[in-house]
């Protein structure tokens, strides 16, 4: 017999299941801050079940952002880690940003963190913290290695970072999130460049 208050042996395993159709309800386009009888549905299973697993909705929230800002680790490590010289390091790490975004969802799951997290004082502060301030912290620290070896002017380089991932988020919204690109295409690669070397000749040491 589990003693009282024991996980089972396939809580953590449940959990991750019941989380993975969770994150796709609430990053459907439509999704709009589903309620908890809403996500019970989608993941196939009762309210009650739903509390014991997460707790309340707002812990389901939680537990969302807590995994994608742990699947974006790799995307954040490779971030971090300074290349050659400023200019293609700067093309780089914004070229793995706006592939993410744009190709591999990562734009719909800061939308839904977005939708969630605005004018909310709990699931605000935790959206910056799990998913959107770790890229900027590990940009921030490729940047620094550049001001270090001399490449780029000595300048807040958290402000720095935050200038160039702002446009890329922003422009990744516009056209997937908001539907911009129907009406207002953007041209990706045109646009990558345009961010990148403005951002180059506005940072680079003279």
């Amino acid at each position: 017999m589990r003693p009282k208050g024991a996980r089972n042996a396939r809580f953590d395993e449940r959990r991750a299941e019941l989380l993975d159709r969770l994150k796709a309800r609430l990053s459907q386009r439509d999704a709009m801050r589903p309620t908890l009888r809403d996500l019970a549905t989608a993941a196939g299973c009762s309210v009650s079940t739903l509390n014991h697993y997460f707790g309340k909705r707002n812990d389901i929230v939680l537990a969302v952002f807590a995994q994608s800002g742990q699947r974006g680790q790799g995307q954040f490590d490779a971030t971090r880690i300074a290349g050659p010289d400023f200019a293609t390091s700067v093309r780089d790490a914004a070229a793995l940003s706006w592939t993410v975004l744009t190709q591999h969802g990562v734009a719909g799951v800061l939308a839904m963190g977005m939708v969630e997290g605005m004018r909310d004082d709990l699931l605000g502060p935790a959206f910056i913290q799990t998913m959107f301030e770790p890229f900027v912290i590990a940009l921030t620290e490729r940047l620094d290695a550049h001001v270090a070896r001399g490449e780029m002017r000595a300048v807040d380089t958290r402000m720095a970072a935050l200038t160039l991932a702002s446009p890329l988020l922003l422009g990744a919204l516009h056209q997937k999130e908001l539907g911009g690109a129907r009406d207002y295409p953007l041209e990706g690669d045109a646009y990558l460049d345009h961010v990148v070397d403005s951002f180059i000749r506005a940072y680079r040491a003279d």
